[in-house]
């Protein structure tokens, strides 16, 4: 097994994962009271778990974190917080072209860690220096993520572009 290549893969997604969190707990902030906020308090929690079950084997592989990949980690989180700044329809308060934007960053992160799961899914079956690791389950719940955001995001396709504006 090439570990410095999968160490630098994993600190990779855990960049993402961090940029995923911050992005969902900033949607959340805006939908706390909608299904879509009942999904996303329930989707940070499985993607904290996840963060810390990559995390644990990233470890297997390397003892520490490199440089690098702290920097990702911090470069990810500023990225989200910069994403905020994005200029759409409502300057000064939360947007339904927001939350459609939101999401769709949500669907291209889950989609990420399911590629992460299936690829340590596949390492798995070829190598057994990782140990034991429930990548099946952790791509399907991540699956099931993606089908679930990709729902609420044609929601929010709807609110966004067929709703009447009223003025």
């Amino acid at each position: 097994m090439n570990k410095k290549r999968l160490r630098i893969y994993l600190e990779d997604h855990l960049a993402l994962m961090v940029g995923e969190i911050e992005l969902i707990v900033r949607c959340h902030e805006s939908n706390q009271s909608t299904n879509l906020g009942r999904f996303l308090e329930r989707l940070v929690e499985d993607v904290r778990a996840q963060q810390s079950i990559a995390d644990g084997v990233l470890y297997s592989v390397h003892a520490d974190k490199s440089l690098a990949g702290r920097m990702k980690q911090g470069a990810a989180w500023f990225a989200e917080k910069l994403g905020r700044f994005k200029l759409n329809d409502a300057l000064l308060e939360y947007s339904d072209l927001s939350r459609v934007i939101e999401l769709e960053t949500l669907v291209a992160t889950a989609q990420e860690r399911v590629n992460l799961w299936a690829s340590l899914e596949e390492i798995l079956t070829k190598d057994l220096s990782l140990g034991t690791l429930a990548a099946t389950d952790l791509k399907d719940q991540s699956e099931n993520h993606l089908a679930e955001l990709k729902q609420h995001h044609l929601n929010a396709v709807t609110l966004a572009f067929l709703r009447p504006v009223v003025s």
